[in-house]
């Protein structure tokens, strides 16, 4: 006793339901992958809709692979953005590669650079400040002045 087509069609689909659930959840866990597996199941979504002649299957079949693309291609484009960012340290050795002049020792770079690396860090602690005010860089409380105290010395 062998069931008809619809029978096996029922099977394939039911797999390629789970397929979604898989890329579902692959793309929870924000892996772009998932949307690769997304667009093969509405693919076959898409075949199966028109074959069977289902029009209103077939345009949210389409629609949903479009959309899966779309968002495919904007995971690409921000992955590839990410991996262009340069991290702060790289960020302070070439502002220090252009500004200190010509022939600076390294222990100076060195200093200038890690200078920079911590001001760029307090930078990031601070961006409600840099929305709301428009300044490039946080206020911070004034530095005192290291000068001696007014006053009798006394010898320790």
């Amino acid at each position: 006793m062998h069931g008809d087509l619809t029978d096996y069609w029922n099977w394939i689909l039911g797999g390629i339901d789970l397929v979604g659930l898989v890329a579902l959840r692959a793309v929870g866990r924000k892996k772009a992958i998932g949307w690769l597996w997304a667009m093969f199941t509405q693919a076959t979504w898409i075949v199966y809709s028109a074959a069977t002649l289902q029009g209103g299957f077939l345009l949210a079949a389409t629609v949903k692979l479009a959309l899966y693309t779309w968002n495919y291609v904007s995971w690409l484009r921000e992955d590839r953005a990410e991996a262009k960012q340069k991290t702060h340290e790289e960020r302070a050795l070439d502002l220090v590669e252009e500004l200190l002049p010509p022939g600076t020792d390294a222990l100076t770079q060195a200093k200038a650079a890690s200078f920079l690396v911590k001001a760029f860090r307090v930078v990031e602690l601070y961006p409600e400040k840099e929305k709301q005010t428009g300044d490039a860089l946080p206020e911070l409380p004034p530095q005192r002045a290291l000068q001696p105290r007014p006053g009798p010395r006394t010898a320790d």
